[in-house]
C-alpha cells in the first residue's frame, strides 16, 4: 500500500540532487529560484531599485570594474562641480598624481584656468539641463601626464526623486575613439588641416577655402562639432604638440617656440602657462624627472 520504502528514499535522494547544485569545494548551493522572465515590467522595476536602495554599498564598489579598463578614465561630481571620485588614471589624465588631491575640489583648483573654465562650463551645463553632453572633444592629458587631445562624455546623476543631484563622467583619448565619433566632415578636415600646419601662420580665410566653406558657415560647424573656437584650436593644438617635443627632444625653447608658431619664446612660455598651467622648462623638468628616475 505505502510501496517500497527503499524506492520512496531512492526517488527521494534523486529529487534532491535534481533541486541542489555542489559547489566545486564541495558546499551544496541552494537550488535556483523560479524564473521572473513572466513578471511584468513594473515589478521587474520595483525589484530594482528596491534592491538598489536597500543595498547600502559603497557607490565604489559598483565603479571598481571600470579601475581595470584599458583606456577608460571616470569621475563623478557632485552638484557643485566638486570630484567625488575617480580613477587613477583619471587623476593622471588631469595633471596630479593621486585621487586624494582631487577630491572635493572644483577644477579650478588642480588646473590651469583655460582648461578648468572649459570643464566647469560643461558639467554646468549638464547639471541645469540634466540632458548629457556626448563627444566632447578637448585638451587633457594622457594617462603619463603628457597632454592630449581626448574625448569626454558626461552624463547627469539623479537621486530617487528625480532630481540632478551630480555628474557622472568618462575620458578616453580621442586617437582611441575617432572611428566611433560621428562623422566631423569639413569641421574634422579643417582640424586635419590646422594639425597638419602648425608651424605656419594660419588665416581663417585660407582654413575656409580648404575646406570649401565661408568662414561663417566653417565657425558654425567647427564650434558644433569640435565645441571650441577655431582659433582656441590652433592655440591648444601649438601647444599640444609643443609640450609632446619638451618630452621628446633636446631642443631649446626658443627653436621649439618657432617650430609651432609662436612668435617668439615669450609668446610660447606665456601661452604654454595658461594652458597647461605651468612653464614650459618647469615642465619638462618634472616630466624627466618622474619618467626617467
Amino acid at each position: 500500500m505505502g510501496g517500497n520504502p527503499a524506492n520512496v528514499s531512492k526517488s527521494s535522494r534523486g529529487g534532491s540532487r535534481a533541486r541542489k547544485q555542489r559547489h566545486p569545494e564541495g558546499d551544496l548551493l541552494p537550488a535556483p529560484a523560479a524564473s521572473d522572465t513572466n513578471l511584468p515590467l513594473g515589478e521587474r522595476l520595483r525589484m530594482r531599485d528596491e534592491f538598489f536602495r536597500t543595498l547600502a554599498i559603497d557607490p565604489r564598489e559598483f565603479l571598481r570594474a571600470f579601475e581595470h579598463v584599458p583606456g577608460l578614465s571616470y569621475f563623478v561630481k557632485d552638484a557643485e562641480c566638486r570630484t567625488m571620485l575617480s580613477t587613477r588614471e583619471y587623476t593622471r589624465r588631469i595633471g596630479t598624481q593621486t585621487g586624494q588631491e582631487t577630491i572635493g575640489k572644483r577644477p579650478h583648483e588642480y588646473v590651469a584656468k583655460e582648461l578648468a573654465d572649459h570643464y566647469q562650463l560643461d558639467d554646468q551645463t549638464v547639471l541645469r539641463t540634466g540632458k548629457p553632453l556626448r563627444n566632447i572633444i578637448e585638451i587633457g592629458f594622457d594617462e603619463r601626464g603628457v597632454p592630449d587631445w581626448i574625448t569626454t562624455d558626461k552624463f547627469p546623476l539623479r537621486d530617487l526623486a528625480g532630481r540632478v543631484i551630480g555628474i557622472i563622467g568618462t575620458i578616453q583619448s580621442l586617437k582611441g575613439r575617432l572611428h566611433k565619433l560621428p562623422h566631423l566632415g569639413e569641421a574634422g578636415r579643417a582640424a586635419d588641416y590646422i594639425r597638419q600646419h602648425l608651424g605656419e601662420r594660419m588665416h581663417l580665410d585660407e582654413i575656409a577655402h580648404h575646406v570649401g566653406l565661408s568662414k561663417r558657415h566653417l565657425q558654425r560647424l567647427f564650434h558644433k562639432f569640435i565645441r571650441m573656437t577655431i582659433q582656441r584650436f590652433i592655440i591648444q593644438s601649438r601647444v599640444h604638440a609643443a609640450a609632446h617635443e619638451l618630452t621628446h627632444s633636446q631642443r631649446p625653447m626658443s627653436k621649439i617656440a618657432l617650430m609651432f608658431g609662436f612668435s617668439d619664446q615669450s609668446a610660447f612660455s606665456n601661452t604654454f602657462r595658461r594652458v597647461i598651467g605651468m612653464a614650459p622648462l618647469e615642465y619638462r623638468k618634472r616630466y624627466l624627472q618622474e619618467f626617467t628616475v
